[in-house]
């Protein structure tokens, strides 16, 4: 009587002979099939429901530099987009916009103080008639598995300073940071990940600092992730 898992070849078939038997594939199938969709399962599980938040920062090329009259701070307008492709639900506490000046080595970091839309484009401060452009604080960005975050961050000097990091005609260098939330869980200890910094230099167009106090915004030519500092515009022409 043949083994169950062993069967006799028939005679007179190829390499028939005496004592000569074959496995039988079918189990082992049945059991390679079966790890694969355990396999399977596992991944799905770790992608849609057990990934830990992983954000990942973009920075947008349209930045611009003011200065606000109530205080006379600096301010960088910074177009930011935050992506979570992690399955568990992320959180940006802060960001912060570190920057030196290459001409004069004056140096300060900017703090995201502010976020705002259309209308703070569209307004102007009057310290006079105590009037201030819309804007919200900037608080921290609950980010949803899977989603992203996108809006304009206004970042702040935290004091006054009396040494200007943008000056007219100059160009700057530096990094944007950004602070996530952590929690004290084990896999969020293991397998967590911390933004990278966003590397950025720019170029600062001729401004006028009265104008910049009225409500006027100058636009930076910006180059992103390591690239050069974009050229510095032209003089204004003589008149």
């Amino acid at each position: 009587m043949a083994k169950p898992e062993e069967v006799e070849t028939p005679e007179g078939g190829p390499g028939a002979g005496p004592g000569r038997t074959r496995p039988r594939i079918g189990p082992w199938l049945s059991t390679s099939g079966s790890m694969i969709a355990l396999l399977v399962s596992g991944v799905s599980l770790w992608e849609t429901v057990l990934k830990q938040p992983s954000l990942k920062v973009y920075v947008g090329e349209s930045m611009f530099y003011t200065r606000d009259p109530w205080g006379s701070y600096e301010v960088f307008v910074v177009p930011i987009t935050i992506v979570n492709s992690g399955a568990q639900d992320g959180a940006v506490v802060s960001l912060k916009l570190d920057l030196s000046n290459v001409e004069t080595g004056n140096k300060d970091t900017f703090e995201g103080a502010y976020t705002a839309d259309a209308t703070w484009f569209a307004g102007r401060d009057n310290v006079s008639e105590k009037s201030k452009r819309a804007k919200a604080p900037f608080s921290a960005l609950s980010i949803a598995g899977r989603t992203a975050w996108t809006g304009t961050v206004l970042f702040y000097s935290p004091d006054y300073r009396e040494k200007r990091v943008a000056e007219p005609r100059s160009q700057l260098k530096g990094e944007l940071t950004v602070t996530a939330a952590r929690t004290d869980g084990l896999l969020d200890r293991v397998m967590g990940t911390t933004p990278s910094p966003v590397q950025v230099a720019m170029a600062v167009p001729n401004f006028l600092p009265g104008a910049l106090l009225s409500g006027d915004v100058a636009r930076l030519r910006v180059a992103l992730n390591g690239a050069p500092p974009p050229p510095l515009p032209p003089p204004p022409a003589a008149r």
